[in-house]
């Protein structure tokens, strides 16, 4: 790859219309993207999995050992991330792959994830309209599909995706259809939803990449919540370092929490939760309690910590949370 992609952009100049791919990532890996041409003096500014396609090269240079480095434009959900990559991990988009399956993946990628984001403003990157079908309806406008949007991201202000399946089901000159699986959970107000949908989506092609002009449930599922556990020997943890528990006599472990706190859900647990993973909380200044529930015929063990008077308390917290116990941690008022 040497001096290729150099000789490419002296051929066609710098901001010409050729794409590239990130090659020579295993699956499950990803190539880091650095502020500076450099291995050891840069800092990673985000990450790229060996599906990225279209991804804008805006200039290269060599640096004193002879690697050469291209600083790019990739695509990532609804926003971009830019910095310095060494050119051994690109190349040239084939012009015969305009319909391939890895292109097709990357676009159903960059789609579900810019749902994680407030991408209300710039719908029309993915979608075109009007779409012949959403939701039931046909010809929705771009006004129709942001109010449905603007709705649906004000009660969950936290969403998840992770498209897990695709299918081409035809392809012609003109459009692709295709059939996804997508796993979700999305939080907002105390509450939270999980699922899984199954999709199809009608795909037209729009320069180098696709927009969405159909799109048909065929299956919406919603897993139920974990019941509380009822039974005599239902307890509430508070501290299982010092063996502190509370048996709920009532059979109400809602009732064992003050619903005027506020706490932070930090995970949830199939087996015996690691005494290291406890301490770690304890010694971040932190206490916690861990509620048992069933589900099917296991036991679920949740880790909250707090409780915490204030919204205000409980976010500073929730930063610490976040950067040393779980990154995937969030505020609930009360434990249901």
């Amino acid at each position: 790859m040497k001096n290729i992609i150099l000789l490419m952009l002296l051929l066609f100049g710098f901001g010409h219309a050729i794409k590239y791919e990130i090659v020579h990532i295993k699956k499950g890996r990803a190539l880091n993207v650095r502020d500076t041409p450099s291995l050891r003096k840069s800092a990673v500014v985000g990450r790229l999995t060996a599906y990225i396609t279209n991804v804008s090269v805006k200039e290269c240079l060599e640096d004193k050992v002879g690697n050469e480095w291209c600083y790019i434009n990739a695509p990532k959900g609804g926003s971009h991330i830019e910095g310095w990559v060494n050119s051994y991990y690109l190349a040239p988009m084939a012009k015969t792959s305009k319909f391939s399956w890895l292109r097709i993946q990357n676009f159903l990628l960059n789609f579900y994830l810019s749902d994680k984001e407030d991408f209300l403003d710039k719908l029309q990157v993915f979608y075109a309209f009007p779409m012949q079908r959403y939701f039931r309806s046909k010809n929705v406008s771009l006004m129709e599909l942001r109010q449905k949007k603007v709705l649906f991201y004000k009660k969950w202000s936290k969403r998840d995706y992770r498209f897990t399946y695709l299918k081409i089901l035809k392809r012609k000159h003109n459009y692709i259809d295709v059939q996804t699986t997508v796993r979700w959970r999305v939080e907002g107000h105390g509450d939270y939803e999980s699922g899984k949908d199954i999709q199809k989506l009608r795909l037209v092609p729009s320069g180098n990449t696709f927009k969405v002009s159909a799109i048909k449930y065929l299956r919406h599922t919603v897993y139920p919540k974990p019941k509380p556990v009822l039974d005599d020997n239902a307890t509430l943890v508070l501290n299982e370092e010092n063996n502190e528990t509370v048996a709920l006599a009532d059979n109400s472990l809602k009732n064992a929490l003050d619903s005027k706190k506020y706490y932070i859900k930090a995970g949830s647990f199939f087996f015996d939760i690691n005494k290291e993973y406890l301490s770690g909380i304890s010694k971040n200044g932190f206490s916690y309690m861990i509620q048992k529930v069933r589900q099917d015929n296991k036991i679920i063990r949740r880790v909250f910590i707090g409780p915490f008077d204030s919204v205000e308390a409980t976010k500073e917290a929730l930063k610490v949370v976040r950067a040393k116990i779980n990154e995937h941690a969030y505020i609930q008022t009360f434990i249901h």
